[in-house]
C-alpha cells in the first residue's frame, strides 16, 4: 500500500487529461506523475528515503503536489506546514518531528533557514524556484536532470504517511499522525459520496497545509477532477475563477463564503456555473448558508471531519436533501456516537460528545501518550465536540467541549447564540465565547464584525439576540471589531479574543 497510489490509479482509470492550472500554465495527470518521478530521485540522490519525515512549507501551486507524491514515492513522512508560521513555530515541530529534510519555495526560504539554525543534525534546506537563496539548494536543476523513479514503496497500512501539526489553539500543537490506510480509506469513503457527479471542474483555494485541503486533492485522483489552483485564498480571485474557469464544484470554509457574499463587485461576476458547494472545518452559520444559496444560486452542504480523523467524518450525498444544522450522516465505513462525559452511549437526540472509530482514525499523538490515550478510548476517538444524533443518523453539532460557557453554573452553548447573531443583517462574522467573571465563574462575550456600509450598536444587537435566547445568555460584553482572528485555516481563534477581553475591560 502507498497513498501515492492514488496517482497511478487516476492515471489508469482516466487516461491522459489536463488535470490541473496553475496561473498561466496547465498540466496533465501524467506530467504530473512524472515530475514527482524525477523529484523522488532527487530526493533519494540527497539520502531521503523510507520512514525520513521532510517538511513541506509552501503556498499552493503544482509543485506541492509533486512534493507530497515525491515523499510518499519513496515511503518517506511528509510534514506540511502553514506558510503563515514564524521560524519559531517551525523550529517547534522540526524538533518535535525529528525532520531534517525541509522543502520550500523561493520567499519562504529565509524563515526556514531561520528556523533550522543551530540544530546540528539537519541536513537539507531544499528550495523549489528558479531563484538562488543563500544557505539554501534549488533543487529543480536535480530534479530536471534526474532519471524518473518509477519505483513505488509498498508500505504496510500503518506505516507512517503525515504527520499534521494542529493549529495551536491551546499551547503547542500536537503532531497527529495519519497512516497511509487513514489516507486511502478517507480518500474512498469520500469519493463514494462524490462519484455519482462524475468528473467536474473545481478550483482548489483550500491550503495544501491544512488536511482539508488535502483531503481534497486526494479524493480529486479518486473522481478525476479538473481544477485551478490558487496560491490561497482571495476573494475576487476565486469570483473570477468561478467565472472564467467555470466552477462547478467548490470545497471552502465558512469564512471564505462570508467573504465572497460581502464582495462588494460580487454581482459583476457570471457564478452561474457553481452547481454546489461544501463547507467544513469550522461550524456554519445556517444564516450564511441560507444566504450563500440565494445569492450564488447553488446547493451548499456542510460536512465534518478533523485532523485526527484525516479530515472526513460525516457529508452529505450531492442530491441529499439537507437538514438545517446537521453536518449530515456518517460516510461509508465510519461509525458515529454520541457518549456522555461517563463515556455511555446517549439515545436519539441526547446532546453528549460526538465519538467515532474506523480506518479514519489517527495512530495518535506524536510523542504524547497521554493526550492520546485521553483522546482515544476503548477505539472510539472522543473528537472534542458536543452534539448530538437524530433517528436516522445525522448528526448536530452545538458546540466544542472546550468552548462551552459555564455562566452561574448553568452551560451555555456560544453556538446557539452565533446562530442569533448571525441571522441580523448588519452582522458579517460573529464569535461568541467564555470569559472569567467572579460572580457568575464566567461571563458571556461577543466579537462582531459589521458588514462594509452598515451600522450596528450595542443596544441594538442585544435587543435582537435577546429574540433568540434567554435574557440570561444575551452577551454583557460586545465588541464590534474589523476582523476577527484566524489560523490558517480561517478558523475563528476563540482562545484569542478570550484573552484580548480579559486582559482589556473594553475589549
Amino acid at each position: 500500500m502507498n497513498i501515492a497510489r492514488l496517482v497511478l490509479d487516476n492515471i489508469e482509470k482516466f487516461g491522459a487529461y489536463t488535470s490541473t492550472y496553475f496561473e498561466d500554465e496547465s498540466f496533465t495527470n501524467v506530467a504530473l506523475y512524472e515530475r514527482a518521478c524525477r523529484m523522488a530521485s532527487a530526493l533519494t540522490g540527497r539520502g531521503i528515503g523510507r520512514g525520513d519525515r521532510v517538511v513541506v512549507m509552501m503556498l499552493n501551486s503544482p509543485d506541492v503536489m509533486i512534493a507530497f507524491l515525491a515523499v510518499w514515492k519513496l515511503g518517506a513522512v511528509i510534514i506540511p506546514i502553514t506558510p503563515m508560521w514564524n521560524a519559531r513555530e517551525v523550529r517547534y515541530v522540526i524538533e518535535d518531528s525529528g525532520a531534517r529534510n525541509l522543502i520550500t519555495s523561493p520567499e519562504l526560504a529565509a524563515r526556514l533557514k531561520e528556523a533550522v539554525e543551530g540544530i546540528s543534525d539537519f541536513k537539507h534546506l531544499l528550495v523549489m524556484g528558479e531563484t538562488a537563496v543563500a544557505g539554501a539548494t534549488n533543487i529543480i536543476p536535480e530534479i530536471d536532470k534526474a532519471t524518473p523513479l518509477d519505483t513505488l514503496i509498498d508500505c504496510s497500512e500503518d506505516d507512517l504517511a503525515m504527520l499534521l501539526y494542529t493549529s495551536g489553539t491551546t499551547g503547542n500543537p500536537k503532531g497527529v499522525m495519519l497512516s497511509h490506510d487513514n489516507l486511502m480509506f478517507v480518500a474512498d469513503s469520500v469519493y463514494e459520496n462524490q462519484k455519482s457527479l462524475g468528473q467536474y471542474r473545481t478550483m482548489l483555494v483550500l491550503p495544501l497545509s491544512h488536511i482539508y485541503g488535502v483531503l481534497v486533492m486526494n479524493a480529486g485522483y479518486r473522481v478525476g477532477t479538473v481544477s485551478r489552483i490558487l496560491r490561497f485564498f482571495d476573494p475576487t480571485r476565486t469570483l473570477e475563477t468561478i467565472q472564467d474557469f467555470r466552477v462547478q464544484r467548490l470545497a471552502v470554509v465558512p469564512t471564505m463564503l462570508t467573504y465572497l457574499i460581502n464582495h462588494p463587485e460580487r454581482e459583476k461576476y457570471d457564478t452561474s456555473s457553481l452547481e454546489l458547494v461544501g463547507s467544513g472545518a469550522s461550524p456554519l452559520s445556517e444564516a450564511v448558508r441560507q444566504e450563500f444559496q440565494r445569492l450564488f444560486d447553488c446547493r451548499l452542504l456542510q460536512g465534518y471531519g478533523l485532523s485526527e480523523t484525516s479530515g472526513a467524518l460525516t457529508g452529505y450525498l450531492p442530491d441529499e436533501e439537507y437538514r438545517t444544522g446537521s453536518v449530515g450522516r456518517a460516510l461509508t465505513g465510519i461509525e458515529v456516537c454520541i457518549m456522555d462525559f461517563d463515556n455511555r452511549l446517549m439515545p436519539p437526540r441526547e446532546a453528549g460528545e460526538i465519538c467515532t472509530r474506523g480506518r479514519h482514525v489517527m495512530k495518535g499523538y506524536l510523542n504524547k501518550e497521554e493526550a492520546t490515550r485521553e483522546a482515544i478510548i476503548d477505539g472510539w476517538l472522543h473528537t472534542g465536540d458536543i452534539g448530538y444524533m437524530d433517528e436516522d443518523g445525522y448528526v448536530y453539532i452545538t458546540d466544542r467541549k472546550k468552548d462551552l460557557i459555564i455562566k452561574g453554573g448553568e452551560n451555555i452553548s456560544p453556538r446557539e447564540i452565533e446562530e442569533g447573531i448571525y441571522t441580523h443583517p448588519s452582522v458579517a462574522e460573529a464569535a461568541v465565547f467564555g470569559v472569567m467573571d467572579e460572580l457568575f465563574g464566567e461571563q458571556v462575550c461577543a466579537a462582531i464584525v459589521i458588514k462594509p456600509g452598515h451600522r450596528l450598536t450595542e443596544e441594538e444587537i442585544k435587543q435582537h439576540i435577546s429574540r433568540y435566547v434567554t435574557k440570561f445568555k444575551v452577551p454583557s460584553r460586545i465588541a464590534f471589531l474589523e476582523n476577527l482572528p484566524k489560523n490558517a485555516s480561517g478558523k475563528i481563534l476563540k482562545r484569542t479574543l478570550r484573552e484580548q477581553f480579559a486582559s482589556s475591560k473594553d475589549a
